[in-house]
């Protein structure tokens, strides 16, 4: 169909010094990118195998840490002015979840508050703030002003990211 819309060539068609002398250019093989030799063969092998654990233990921490995340979503649910109470519910759940509930769940008072200090390698609670959430273990409506809520929550969100695990993965 193309070829009856086009005008026929004339007999005299192209570089006349040059005809008879071209040759069609052919094509090399394609390049085979797979390794020839064994040793790259074991280095490909070898890479995909760390790759693989790499990336296996790096899904392990991620799945291991839910819990952190889950912990870090309740804590914005209740807010910057969460009741001392709720934020302590919170934690606690995430202590239980980091160590053993049989060691973390018949913690109050003075004993809670020291072994969060104890579960992060710095020193995140101020003294105020520990004295909050042990009071709000015995009283669920402990007085507290909107900024030591506000340093509560900010606190409990850095402990949440920087306690110690037991269970840990790494």
């Amino acid at each position: 169909m193309l070829e009856e819309t086009l005008p026929s060539l004339p007999a005299l068609f192209g570089n006349p010094i040059l005809r008879g002398e071209l040759h069609e250019i052919v094509s090399p093989e394609p390049i085979n990118w797979l390794p020839q030799t064994l040793g790259w063969q074991i280095v490909a092998l070898a890479l995909a195998i760390q790759l693989m654990h790499l990336s296996w233990r790096r899904l392990r921490v991620w799945l291991r840490n839910r819990y952190r995340r889950e912990a870090q979503q309740r804590l914005s649910h209740l807010g910057p002015s969460a009741e001392a109470s709720a934020i302590n519910e919170v934690l606690k759940l995430t202590a239980m979840t980091a160590a053993s509930r049989r060691e973390v769940a018949a913690l109050t008072g003075v004993t809670w508050c020291h072994w969060l200090e104890t579960r992060a390698a710095t020193k995140i609670f101020s003294q105020e703030s520990l004295q909050i959430l042990g009071e709000a273990l015995y009283n669920p409506l402990a007085p507290a002003t909107q900024v030591q809520r506000k340093a509560l929550v900010r606190e409990a969100h850095l402990w949440i990211n920087q306690h110690r695990d037991d269970h840990g993965f790494y």
